[in-house]
């Protein structure tokens, strides 16, 4: 097996693309098989072991056995169930001791150990890799756990039972960094330092040494000179966003890595942006986050240009905003990246390879639209369509749909939020071709003239950037923690508040301010509430990019919102 799944960690996609469920009547292996791999592609786990589990058997006597011992493992640790993935695993490692993908076992096995908080035996596991195609995986599963590891005493029983792993020696470092330090640690550090080649300028400096943890600006607009209850309302976002990254603060800190808010009130003026950033203290920042407005974008690219101090917009959906800057990102992904993510899903899951696309006749749309065909066609599809709409103009966009020649068509494309589009559209395919895929926003979700079971019935597929699993443990817990602290539940501001805190906190304690390389050789990982953060496009996995290059695609079932690229 080419590859490996990472639990939490990072995500490693599967090496061939998954198709569809196969609804047979038979119980050949290989339908079984392959239902079994698109159940646990589509995060339904207990299902996917159900599928998998007659193929689990030695006695059953077909070639699947493996592998599909593999995949049972795997979606029984994504399940919690991790007895239940120790034991199969075990079983595999007995029953098929040369099998080819066993290297994926001990990864999975050391994945299972970390997860029971048995460290020992985890990094034991995944010395057994040194050497293999998992190396480097094994690498950032390491970093990964053993930044959650806490105990201090805990963690000096690792240093000492595994004095040659340079990974549990470096976070052990990173950890003195991030308060850990005490004025004795300095001969083990400079020992660190030395004996696994180390930064000295970042270990070993007084700066480094002295500080307590590390400083983060806020350049967000408070309004706090004006008056309360006229802006309570409008500012909502910011105090949202504001509540979700102190939240994150707190989860940081629990695990011993220490961030400094420093916030600053600003608008969309460029000269009160321009004086914030002229503050001596801000050149000492290890991260700007702000200021979020367009018209404040080329003064915040500057400083961070010329002070090498990276800058993140946490909302702004626009590249032009950080284009051109190494030291600029935006936290969200941009309209471009979420059109040609689109329609690279399209362009693999959707047959034959043409597109028919109408887009509104607004900047963002026009934008998304250019954007997708230009990618739909870079891989090789061809678009039959390509046609621009006005919804306030309701017989036109009729007629438009109405126009549309489907027949040989291999998706529907509508770009655009306005209930008349999406009424004609979803009427136009319940009419004449209710199984041709259609690929939209997922602000339809909230259009009340469209109930959720038409979408169901329809194949409709969403581009959701903002997806979170309301159903999940830890979208529970932050909700939970939430409203405990603030008395009010939290909007989407506040989960892009905590996670971009907490991705960006983690680089900073990881790899410090410069973290920029190591950001590109992350890749994709999953979030604690976000399905998927990231800035290295898939295709090419070591180019950084300036945007979240992750964009959940979500579809209904059983009225049920699904992911359906989900990360491995």
């Amino acid at each position: 097996m080419k590859g490996s799944f990472w639990k939490g960690a990072a995500g490693f996609l599967l090496a061939t693309v998954l198709s569809m469920p196969l609804q047979a009547q038979t119980q050949d292996p290989a339908v079984t098989y392959n239902n079994g791999k698109v159940l646990l592609q589509q995060q339904r786990y207990d299902q996917a072991m159900a599928e998998l589990k007659p193929l689990t058997s030695a006695s059953s006597n077909n070639q699947y056995t493996p592998e599909a011992s593999y995949l049972y493992a795997l979606a029984a640790l994504k399940s919690k169930k991790l007895q239940e993935a120790y034991n199969m695993l075990l079983s595999l490692q007995n029953q098929y001791p040369n099998w080819g993908g066993m290297d994926d076992a001990d990864y999975l096995l050391a994945n299972i150990f970390f997860e029971q908080d048995e460290y020992e035996r985890a990094l034991s596991k995944l010395q057994e890799l040194a050497g293999s195609s998992l190396s480097n995986d094994a690498e950032g599963l390491k970093r990964f756990y053993l930044v959650q590891l806490n105990d201090r005493a805990a963690y000096e029983q690792l240093l000492q039972r595994f004095p040659n792993d340079k990974a549990v020696a470096q976070v052990y470092a990173d950890k003195l960094l991030s308060g850990w330090y005490r004025p004795q640690d300095r001969s083990t550090l400079e020992n660190i330092v030395s004996r696994f080649d180390l930064a000295r300028s970042r270990y070993l400096n007084k700066e480094a040494l002295s500080r307590q943890g590390f400083d983060v600006a806020l350049l967000l607009p408070f309004q706090l000179n004006q008056d309360m209850q006229q802006t309570a309302s409008k500012s909502r976002f910011i105090t949202d966003l504001y509540a979700g990254m102190k939240l994150a603060q707190d989860s940081l800190q629990k695990q011993g890595v220490n961030i400094n808010l420093y916030t600053y009130d600003t608008s969309a003026d460029t000269m009160s942006v321009k004086r914030v950033l002229d503050m001596p203290e801000l050149k000492q920042m290890d991260l700007v986050v702000g200021p979020i407005y367009k018209s404040t974008a080329k003064v915040a690219a500057r400083f961070a240009a010329q002070n090498n101090i990276n800058v993140i917009n946490p909302l702004s959906m626009d590249l032009e905003m950080v284009q051109g800057n190494n030291n600029a990102f935006l936290f969200e992904s941009s309209i471009a990246t979420q059109a040609r993510q689109a329609a690279t899903y399209a362009y693999q899951n959707f047959s034959p390879k043409t597109a028919v696309i109408l887009f509104e006749d607004a900047k963002d749309d026009t934008t998304f639209a250019y954007h997708y065909r230009q990618q739909f066609q870079k891989l090789g599809g061809k678009v039959k369509t390509y046609k621009k709409i006005n919804s306030k103009q309701t017989t036109g966009t009729a007629a438009a749909f109405n126009a549309l020649k489907l027949n040989d068509a291999g998706h529907l494309a509508v770009f655009s939020d306005k209930m008349t589009a999406a009424v004609n559209a979803t009427s136009l395919l319940q009419s004449s071709a209710p199984k041709l895929p259609l690929i939209t926003y997922d602000k339809w979700l909230d259009i009340n003239q469209i109930t959720l079971r038409q979408l169901d019935d329809l194949e409709v597929y969403f581009v959701s950037p903002k997806y979170v699993n309301k159903q999940s443990e830890a979208f529970q817990s932050f909700r939970k923690q939430f409203i405990s602290k603030y008395k009010l539940p939290p909007s989407v501001y506040a989960y892009a508040g905590f996670e971009m805190l907490y991705y960006f906190g983690s680089l900073l304690n990881n790899y410090g301010p410069q973290f920029n390389q190591q950001m590109a050789e992350t890749g994709i990982k999953p979030g604690i509430i976000y399905p998927g953060i990231g800035y290295t496009d898939r295709q090419t996995r070591n180019q950084l990019r300036q945007d979240n290059q992750y964009v959940p695609i979500t579809k209904l079932e059983n009225l049920q919102l699904d992911i359906v690229n989900p990360i491995f």
